[in-house]
């Protein structure tokens, strides 16, 4: 593959999204008490459970991580309420999303998980181990959510129009093929402090690994047909704002809190998780980005020791 790659780079990508396309073969719906939850799994194994972010969906948990997947884990990927066929009143606050997820393992007769989460998964993430402590092995939070929190300042129109429609989630789909360099500095700039000078040098050394190349890919495939997308972003929008703050002391489970040292949300709120949470430790990526656990000169690193910590766990 890798060899390919370098080789024939255009032959790569349209391998990497014959790939992609399998995985919408995976989806599945449950009907809980709460309503109607679309879900995919990939692998054989101890259940890991990955919630995604904002937008996202079933594909960007499948896709993000498959990498849990290939080493001995069943991965199931739910779409969070109000992402693609998983309709918003399903679970409309995060603890009304963690006790439909609770529903949905017991239609899908698991009795256990550990979980995964990134981004806006954090929040019903935090809810589950919380609210449904003896249906979690252990807690994985990347750059995820815990208070309450406002979009970025940097979050202005020109990056909601492009983030937040299907016009600009078309454009970067299409953008991603063919200039990914370009593509890979507007995800890392947006979503980090980081120079412009560390932005260059972290894209120049993605684009040489077909990994991170693969998951930029990914994840600008996991946030497309944003229509589908729209009622989940709009609820995670308003419930950062809203939403009661994580009462970490009720987090029993062991939990991984994972973060980025340069992503311009959220790090404090990773350093208080570690702090409050008794059973806890942190994996601090130096000059991480929000994405550092898929793009990052050391990513690979940190998946490793995801996954030696699940398998610590399992």
């Amino acid at each position: 593959m890798e060899n390919e790659f370098f080789s024939n780079r255009k032959k790569w990508i349209k391998n990497e999204i014959s790939w992609q396309d399998k995985v919408y073969s995976l989806k599945n719906r449950v009907k809980t008490e709460k309503g109607i939850m679309e879900y995919a799994m990939l692998g054989e194994g101890d259940v890991v459970m990955s919630l995604h972010g904002m937008p996202g969906g079933f594909d960007q948990g499948i896709m993000g991580f498959s990498w849990i997947a290939e080493v001995g884990f069943s991965l199931l990927a739910p779409s969070r309420p109000g992402y693609l066929g998983t309709p918003l009143n399903t679970g409309i606050t995060y603890p009304e999303a963690a006790d439909a997820l609770a529903l949905m393992l017991d239609e899908l007769h698991i009795d256990k998980v550990s979980m995964v989460s990134i981004s806006g998964g954090g929040p019903p993430a935090y809810q589950f181990a919380i609210r449904h402590p003896d249906r979690i092995n252990a807690l994985v939070a990347i750059d995820s959510i815990a208070l309450q929190t406002s979009m970025p300042a940097d979050f202005n129109g020109l990056s909601s129009a492009l983030y937040l429609s299907n016009a600009g989630q078309n454009l970067i789909g299409y953008m991603a093929k063919k200039y990914p360099a370009f593509v890979l500095k507007g995800l890392i700039k947006d979503n980090s402090v980081l120079t412009n000078a560390e932005i260059k040098e972290q894209v120049d050394l993605a684009m040489q690994d077909p990994e991170q190349l693969k998951m930029m890919l990914r994840i600008v495939r996991s946030m497309g047909n944003f229509s589908l997308r729209k009622a989940g972003a709009e609820n995670d929008i308003k419930q950062f704002t809203e939403m009661d703050d994580t009462q970490f002391e009720k987090v029993l489970c062991p939990t991984m809190v994972v973060h980025g040292t340069h992503d311009n949300l959220l790090f404090y709120q990773a350093v208080l998780a570690r702090d409050e949470i008794n059973n806890s430790r942190s994996l601090w990526v130096h000059k991480g980005s929000h994405f550092c656990s898929w793009i990052h000169p050391e990513a690979s690193h940190v998946q490793e020791q995801i996954i030696a910590f699940l398998k610590e766990m399992t």
